[in-house]
């Protein structure tokens, strides 16, 4: 038998005590139907559930994505100029993109939100993450922490609720440090 380790992290006060979730009704018409959320930077993973006459199934979200193009100069931890390819279009300036590292980002300028292209402007790790050159290689693939592609081959009206990413984690935050 195999004992678990013990996981040691920091729970923070949540900034979002009085901040309303989020609450989106839109009519989904094909799988893989994909959405960008205006207002928000990113959001956490959501819960949602489609409406038939049938039943109400619940559906799967992943993050839009953009790939990494630099095929040329590796990026290094201070690059807050990122070329991305193949990304998804319409996304929502400003917005997080996180890496296969963890490193969240905000994008504060993207040159070509409606085109599969464009160079981001980013501030380097944000919401208590670390700036890594991790994750930032050619092809490596960001999500797009505001926009989300439904799953499920179900279609109709959809509901979904989401909490906002908000507020980076100050010391008047940490509520305690948790130990296994």
């Amino acid at each position: 038998m195999t004992s678990a380790t013990d996981i040691t992290g920091t729970l923070y006060k949540s900034r979002t005590q009085g901040l309303q979730p989020i609450n989106l009704k839109v009519t989904k018409l094909y799988q893989a139907d994909w959405l960008a959320i205006a207002g928000v930077r990113g959001i956490w993973p959501p819960v949602g559930n489609v409406i038939t006459a049938a039943a109400n199934y619940a559906e799967t979200f992943t993050y839009g994505a953009a790939t990494i193009n630099n095929s040329g100069t590796a990026y290094t931890a201070t690059d807050t100029s990122i070329v991305v390819g193949t990304a998804i279009t319409g996304r929502k300036v400003p917005y997080y993109v996180e890496t296969a590292s963890g490193e969240i980002m905000e994008v504060t300028a993207d040159s070509a939100p409606t085109t599969n292209a464009g160079t981001l402007t980013v501030v380097r790790g944000v919401l208590g993450t670390t700036a890594s050159a991790t994750g930032l290689a050619h092809t490596n693939v960001l999500a797009v922490l505001n926009t989300l592609i439904l799953g499920t081959s179900n279609i109709g009206p959809l509901l979904i609720r989401a909490a906002p990413m908000v507020g980076e984690p100050t010391p008047n935050d940490t509520f305690k440090t948790l130990s296994g």
